[in-house]
């Protein structure tokens, strides 16, 4: 990602309030001045009372008013969306969608199954997070930053199987919003009503071209096939998935994978649209009612800073504080931090091996297979006999130009110590275990299986151990990095500082003979047979600063000493839940 706005500031943003907007201006100055004037709550709370809240030219806006409850919102343009006006087949088939998914949940009671609920989990981490919040909303709505062309349309499709509609008409109604918002053209402002707002709004897709015109707003996207596909052959898309569900899980599946998984969907989004417009609390005067309101911002992954969103729509952080909650955040992207940018850029200061560096000249001098096969020599490292761990010639290494000139035995001929032992141990019963898998088969497991590696090799492994501790790529709140390093520690990989020591060493000695697992060794010994080897990297490598500013924190102490209960505290969590199906599969 790229191209993130800096973090906003209060110097940054305009008093858009200045700006009159009718009878929303008024208020919104009305409730200023009180709140400048008050002396005590008391006083504040008389004027509340009398006369500060109240909309003054509600008459002249063609409709009644009745204040929103537990809110200070006055419906001004009550709108009544399902009587009194002809219903297009659009409309028709919204409203038959909508309502068949809400029908499918009352299924939901009597169809419950563990994997039934993990597909029901996951889909909606993948729709909501990265198809809905991250793709339709920050990249596609506001450009918030840029991401490769596949992994854009990746994410967009996911979107698509959240049933909220094809990408380009619902970034188009979402800047429409932004462009009117809670003015006559907004297309769901609360001040038609809450209801109207969260969701009846929907239902008259006729009275959003009659205020705002036909979507001419998104011709970004209208020139690419991709989102002109995803348009005409949009209902496809779901009714694709739901069948790969039934064949999967049966009528399950598509209960709780489609119907509870969607109308959890619809509705979070659809708060963001009405109760972040109605409670909570404004940080920025943006002349409009978005309020920042944290329950909806745990439920929609970040959305609910709605208010810092609408003060910095162009920018993909809505959490502002510490404090506030945004998981579609993480990771940030190196243009938000400009010191991140050049760091992500600039070497580690170690000079790359010889071996390294022959290999790229003949890579970058070759012009074609032939040459590179001429080449093949020089790919040999020449200094075998001044390796003191060297066993003798190598060969080249299977369908590959590397060659494995200094051979490590690793498993013979030396003293095994009692760490040795024990990784050796713990690797060897867990492929054991793998014996078992096909036997202990069943669809909630599988569904563990995948949930905890991605939390664990994902978040934990990759985002935590390598991108965040390892090479500080990018800054993350400590409760979060805490969260991420705790699920690393589950994928029985080392403790955080060992594996971070390691992986440092390997960056800083890249396949030079210092190198913890250089394939010039061997691909075995590179592959997993020096994790039977510590005293190897130890009088090698020594003890290095990079860890340093962990061995600081007590929480990462704490996982050193500690580090062996966890894993075995989620396997006992996991044989509650699901017996020993449940450990095979979702420890192995």
């Amino acid at each position: 990602m790229a191209l993130i706005a800096p973090p906003p500031t209060a110097e940054l943003f305009p008093k858009l309030s200045h700006h009159p907007k009718s009878a929303l201006y008024h208020l919104h100055t009305g409730q200023r001045r009180v709140l400048q004037t008050k002396t005590s709550i008391k006083t504040a709370h008389r004027h509340l009372k009398r006369h500060a809240w109240r909309i003054v030219n509600a008459a002249s806006e063609g409709g009644g008013q009745g204040r929103i409850l537990l809110s200070d919102v006055v419906v001004k343009r009550p709108r009544e969306v399902y009587r009194g006006r002809k219903w297009n087949a659009v409309d028709l088939t919204t409203a038959g969608v909508v309502a068949a998914m809400h029908l499918l949940c009352g299924f939901a009671p009597f169809t419950f199954s563990w994997g039934a609920l993990s597909v029901a989990v996951a889909l909606y981490t993948v729709t909501g997070l990265l198809g809905i919040t991250l793709s339709f909303h920050r990249n596609l709505s506001h450009k918030s930053f840029k991401l490769p062309k596949w992994l854009e349309y990746t994410f967009a499709y996911c979107g698509a199987q959240a049933l909220q509609g094809n990408p380009i008409d619902w970034v188009s109604t979402h800047r429409y919003h932004h462009q009117y918002c809670d003015s006559e053209k907004d297309p769901h402002s609360p001040l038609e009503g809450f209801w109207f707002s969260h969701m009846s709004w929907l239902f008259d897709t006729d009275n959003i071209k009659k205020r705002c015109g036909e979507p001419n707003n998104v011709g970004d996207l209208e020139k690419q096939p991709f989102y002109r596909f995803i348009r005409r052959t949009y209902v496809l898309h779901p009714i694709a998935l739901a069948l790969i569900l039934y064949a999967l899980g049966g009528f399950p599946f598509i209960v709780w994978g489609m119907g509870v998984r969607i109308v959890c969907g619809y509705h979070v989004t659809w708060l963001v649209n009405s109760a972040c417009h109605v409670w909570g609390q404004q940080a920025w005067d943006t002349g409009d009612l978005s309020r920042n309101n944290w329950w909806v911002a745990i439920l929609a992954f970040g959305e609910g800073w709605h208010n810092n969103h609408h003060a910095f729509e162009y920018s993909a952080k809505h959490g502002l504080e510490w404090w506030q909650i945004d998981m579609t955040w993480p990771p940030p992207t190196t243009a938000f931090h400009p010191k991140l940018h050049h760091r992500h850029r600039r070497r580690l200061p170690c000079s790359p091996s010889p071996l390294y560096t022959e290999q790229r000249k003949i890579l970058q001098s070759r012009t074609s297979i032939k040459t590179t096969r001429d080449h093949r020599q020089a790919f040999r490292v020449v200094n075998v006999a001044s390796d003191p761990y060297s066993d003798g010639d190598g060969s080249t290494i299977l369908v590959s130009e590397v060659v494995d000139e200094r051979l490590r035995d690793v498993h013979t001929g030396r003293k095994w110590n009692a760490l040795d032992i024990t990784t050796a141990g713990v690797i060897a019963v867990l492929h054991l275990l793998c014996i078992f898998a096909p036997f202990t088969f069943n669809w909630g497991a599988l569904w563990v299986s995948i949930g905890l590696f991605m939390a664990t090799g994902l978040l934990g492994i990759a985002l935590s151990f390598h991108r965040h501790l390892s090479h500080k790529s990018f800054k993350i709140p400590k409760w979060l990095e805490y969260t991420f390093a705790y699920c690393g520690v589950h994928a029985l990989q080392g403790t955080p500082m060992d594996w971070v020591r390691i992986h440092w060493y390997h960056h800083k000695y890249c396949d030079s003979e210092k190198d913890p697992h250089t394939p010039t060794k061997g691909l075995w010994f590179s592959y997993m047979d020096w994790l039977f080897d510590t005293d190897r990297i130890a009088n090698l490598s020594g003890d290095p600063n990079i860890i340093e500013e962990m061995e600081k924190q007590k929480f990462y102490r704490f996982l050193r000493k500690t580090y062996i209960l966890h894993p075995l505290t989620l396997a006992l969590l996991l044989y509650v839940l699901g017996g020993f199906p449940f450990i095979v599969w979702g420890m192995v």
